[in-house]
């Protein structure tokens, strides 16, 4: 007898996991796959020199307060989806209380290429979770080529490409959670996940607003200034050599702006000392997007490095109280003309 509750306890929860993200290939559970606090320290030690002093003041550095909220308050999986016939990695959070009101949901767009900027579950824990937490659903796309080492399944990393249908599949995923307000779809991308945001939403219409830090605009200009990413661009964009101006610019929002949709508010956000992308980046764009008699705002941290590293908290501020004045609620909604 009791095996059998047993049995019927374990498929219960098996199937409420799956109700959790339908429509994606695979997902496993953050708690499943850190079960306790001190398991992730010690994966996390593992790559870190033992001679360095992060290696020791680990239990210092994670978030263990963020830890616990995120296994315990918040459905958090590790993600698969379909895309173009590829797998790609995601992950997914959301809060796990219910709600008769439908959740928004942030499309989170990181940086990076093929594995570098992969999101680990340190990571989710610090940039992802905070979102969750304010009621929002976030979906982060890890982009087609982020495991290099099986490009037949997960294929390979384009920077600005077909990847780009990543986010679109991610997008129509989302609308299909139960709980997901399709008409709240916003967007946050950050340094090259701002590049894959404008081309986004360059081909919608139902993003309701975006939030974008210290991304480049312009990569024509930016090249000069940091010849090394040559190398990138050459190995990850197809037929670069034949035709580098025009996949340059077709990667640029600066050369075409204007296709963005005209009512998309837009927030920019960078730092004075940004050594990456040059501030030059967000502040044209503004001009543009102003020019255009399009909604934008442009925030600057004076001395804040490419990541606003110590700025995160208001970065993160500042977004949720741009996607939060321009959701449309039911009220707003009925009264529109």
């Amino acid at each position: 007898m009791k095996l059998f509750w047993f049995v019927l306890l374990l498929g219960y929860s098996a199937q409420s996991t799956a109700l959790s993200w339908p429509g994606f290939a695979k997902q496993q559970s953050c708690l499943e796959l850190y079960p306790t606090y001190q398991q992730l320290v010690d994966e996390v030690r593992t790559y870190t020199p033992w001679y360095s002093l992060d290696h020791w003041l680990m239990p210092w550095l994670l978030p263990k307060d963020q830890f616990e909220v995120t296994q315990h308050q918040l459905h958090c999986a590790q993600l698969e989806y379909q895309s173009d016939n590829l797998l790609v990695q995601a992950w997914g959070l959301q809060p796990n209380s219910k709600s008769t009101k439908k959740r928004p949901v942030i499309i989170y767009n990181r940086g990076g290429n093929a594995a570098l900027g992969r999101l680990d579950f340190v990571s989710v824990l610090r940039q992802l979770s905070p979102l969750a937490q304010q009621g929002f659903i976030v979906l982060a796309s890890q982009y087609r080529g982020s495991v290099p080492k099986d490009q037949q399944t997960y294929g390979k990393d384009q920077f600005g490409g077909d990847d780009v249908n990543d986010i679109h599949q991610l997008i129509e995923l989302a609308k299909q959670l139960p709980e997901a307000d399709a008409d709240n779809i916003f967007l946050y991308g950050i340094s090259r996940g701002g590049m894959m945001s404008y081309l986004t939403a360059r081909q919608r219409d139902d993003i309701r607003a975006m939030a974008i830090t210290a991304a480049p605009t312009d990569l024509v200009t930016e090249l000069p200034r940091l010849p090394e990413m040559e190398l990138i661009f050459r190995s990850l964009i197809p037929n670069y050599d034949q035709n580098k101006q025009q996949e340059l610019e077709q990667r640029s929002v600066l050369y075409w702006a204007e296709e963005l949709p005209a009512s998309l508010p837009v927030l920019l956000m960078y730092g004075g000392e940004d050594q990456r992308v040059h501030p030059e980046n967000s502040q044209r764009l503004a001009a543009k997007l102003t020019e255009l008699q399009r909604p934008v705002k442009l925030i600057e941290f004076t001395d804040a490095d490419h990541l606003l590293t110590d700025y995160k908290e208001q970065e993160r501020e500042a977004m949720l109280q741009w996607f939060r004045q321009h959701q449309q609620n039911e009220q707003k909604a009925a009264t529109a003309p």
